[in-house]
């Protein structure tokens, strides 16, 4: 992964020194491409982290701001001395009453709806919360054709713009709501490639007319792909794109590839089943074919999960041959912070969320009701939950996940610190 650009800003945590804070967020954010509106966004956040520190802060105490630019992003990144803060709040359920405490967390609230993406992390004596906000990009305009699929002799693209371009607006028109939604903002396709996030690899005609292609999201140790998409109905052109990518992570020292959504074109004797996840599309029922291809040899790891959910871990793990040492995990009385936090990312069009956690508390049950409650009421259908099995604390939410209706669907190795479960809500709880 390309090392993102970025500033850093250590300054103690007084009151009077916001604005020097809140200026860095900004120019930083406005530098990394982010309009002045939306740079504004994460200054906000910023802003009311900062506050909230410097009320309760300590003599001697300070905040480290790290700002980054992602190419189609902009981040910023707040650590300092590990406390409690009001997780509940960034909650999509949260709200705020009249009582002191709620009005109290009504910043942090404010800062979690105007942001893209939020997370929590510990380590040691510190804490940290990054804030994400994405560009604004135009969708594609259905105005301008788009030339022929390509056909005949294909050569080898990899993130030329004007191609990029090209690829997303066919993705996003043959494959619809069954592709990702990024594909429908080319541009944003663009600067995801040139971020050093993505990768994309392109099959053309003599006449740069797209015929397939396959895209990605790479990481030290296992790489997400997206495809093959295959406009020119030729079962050997998705052959070729598979070929392509493949050629492309050679070497690179990835352990694996996941395909969690695979197309019907990409060809299955190149990877093993990861299984299927029943997804409502357009009000029909249908299976999600996830796929897996090991690149390099899987060393094997320590996972931690619940007791209620070890026999489906390890069934899985037998069957995919995956070297891992399960450790189950229980509360046994220790205690717990009183909040859970989940972060969701939602796709509208498609009717889809995904839930992941942020912060595990005793709460986590009652929690995870209400944001399905809250996500019904907003017309989504597919109710997804990812759980990191490289992370003890997370394997707390066992319990909790199957009481609120979750039950677990695929693992997708080295998504997370470790092995992500992907968990799927089903109408009726525990039936």
């Amino acid at each position: 992964m390309k090392h993102l650009p970025g500033i850093e800003l250590a300054v103690p945590l007084q009151v009077e020194l916001l604005p020097v804070v809140a200026g860095c967020v900004e120019h930083a954010a406005q530098a990394f491409g982010l309009t002045r509106g939306d740079a504004l966004a994460l200054v906000l956040a910023t802003e009311e982290v900062f506050s909230y520190l410097a009320v309760k802060a300590s003599a001697g105490q300070s905040l480290r701001v790290t700002c980054r630019g992602g190419g189609y992003y902009a981040e910023v990144v707040c650590r300092f001395p590990r406390r409690a803060l009001p997780v509940r709040a960034l909650n999509i359920t949260a709200a705020v009453a009249d009582d002191e405490a709620s009005l109290e967390e009504m910043g942090f609230l404010l800062a979690a709806r105007t942001v893209d993406r939020l997370a929590i992390a510990t380590e040691g004596d510190d804490m940290s919360v990054s804030f994400v906000k994405e560009k604004s990009y135009p969708p594609a305009s259905a105005d301008t054709p788009l030339p022929l699929a390509g056909k005949g002799a294909f050569r080898e693209y990899a993130g030329e713009p004007e191609l990029l371009k090209q690829f997303a607006r066919r993705v996003a028109d043959v494959y619809g709501r069954q592709a990702p939604p990024f594909f429908r903002f080319p541009g944003k396709v663009v600067d995801m490639v040139a971020g050093g996030e993505y990768g994309a690899v392109m099959l053309a005609d003599e006449n740069r007319n797209i015929g397939g292609g396959m895209f990605w999201r790479g990481d030290d140790k296992m790489v997400e792909a997206y495809g093959p998409y295959v406009f020119c109905g030729d079962a050997e052109l998705a052959r070729s794109i598979v070929d392509a990518c493949l050629r492309r992570l050679a070497r690179t020292g990835t352990v694996c590839m996941v395909v969690p959504a695979a197309t019907p074109e990409a060809p299955r004797d190149y990877f093993e089943r990861l299984g299927e996840l029943p997804l409502v599309v357009d009000g029909d029922l249908r299976n999600e074919q996830a796929l897996y291809r090991e690149l390099e040899e899987d060393n094997g790891s320590l996972v931690y999960v619940h007791p209620s959910l070890a026999d489906f871990v390890r069934g899985v793990y037998d069957r995919m041959c995956l070297p891992r040492q399960v450790e189950e995990v229980e509360n046994l009385g220790e205690a717990r912070s009183p909040h859970s936090a989940f972060a969701a990312s939602m796709d509208r069009p498609a009717g889809k969320a995904v839930l992941s956690p942020l912060w595990v508390g005793e709460d986590a049950a009652a929690s995870l009701a209400d944001h399905v409650q809250a996500l019904k009421r907003e017309g989504i259908v597919n109710i997804l939950f990812k759980l990191d099995v490289g992370v003890a604390e997370q394997a707390l939410l066992g319990p909790a996940l199957l009481a609120a209706g979750f039950r677990p669907r695929l693992i997708f190795p080295w998504e997370g610190r470790g092995d992500v479960i992907l968990f799927s809500y089903q109408e009726g709880g525990e039936q």
